[in-house]
């Protein structure tokens, strides 16, 4: 590395810091939503507790699924509230409402976020956060200077006119929530073609376009600078 693109990282990583925590501590990407939905309790389920009866079926219907226009649920919270059980004609099964809290996966508009750089074609950049994988960096919401490499298959920011820092498969990079959208088609079919890629019913649109964004290695904190001697530089 060159000592302006050292100057502009130290510089850079300094004041993003500092942003980052405002940001962080005015909002979380993970909420608590009530909801309530109706649960059909089988004869089987009928000698269970109501509430663990209850938190079986929100369960079954709920954990690590898309709730349209909500989030991702990452886990039941509690149960508020399960109604009095009804039985329908030419139905075995017990139906009561039930009012409850998940905790949701749905980051605000302009959050900053860590994951890991899954691929790279010439659309862009996609990462994961380990337990959610459709996060799209459009090449638009790339950084300025940023070119496609066709011999490495991966993007490339010119930081200088000498320096090249590549979007290295499985490494962490930081990024911005630009957009969360939902699939409009809940129930969409299958594709009819193995190639066609079925539409996320969740889907991050994010952005590396700023200094701060991108692999965490091109901007280490102060302390890394200090103590990492020549270790951190390039290979000679």
């Amino acid at each position: 590395e060159t000592a302006p693109l050292r100057a502009r990282q130290s510089r850079v990583s300094q004041t993003f810091l500092v942003e980052q925590s405002r940001l962080a501590a005015q909002q979380s990407m993970f909420e608590l939503v009530v909801l309530e939905d109706s649960a059909h309790l089988a004869p089987a389920e009928f000698g269970k507790p109501r509430v663990a009866a209850a938190t079986d079926v929100i369960l079954e219907k709920y954990a690590n699924k898309v709730v349209p226009d909500v989030g991702l649920c990452i886990a039941l919270f509690d149960i508020l509230e399960v109604g009095e059980s009804q039985l329908h004609q030419g139905s075995a099964h017990q139906h009561a409402r039930i009012r409850f809290r998940l905790v949701i996966f749905r980051p605000f508009h302009g959050e900053i976020l860590v994951g890991t750089i899954l691929s790279c074609d010439q659309a862009g950049v996609r990462l994961s956060l380990g337990f959610f994988d459709e996060i799209y960096v459009p090449k638009e919401l790339l950084i300025e200077d940023t070119s496609w490499s066709s011999e490495e298959e991966l993007w490339v920011w010119n930081a200088t006119d000498t320096d090249q820092l590549f979007f290295d498969l499985d490494n962490t990079a930081r990024f911005r929530v630009a957009q969360v959208s939902f699939r409009r088609n809940a129930a969409a079919p299958p594709p009819a073609s193995k190639k066609e890629r079925l539409e996320p019913a969740m889907q991050i649109t994010a952005a590396m376009d700023k200094e701060g964004l991108g692999l965490l290695t091109w901007w280490p904190a102060d302390d890394e600078e200090e103590g990492g001697g020549e270790e951190g530089g390039e290979d000679g």
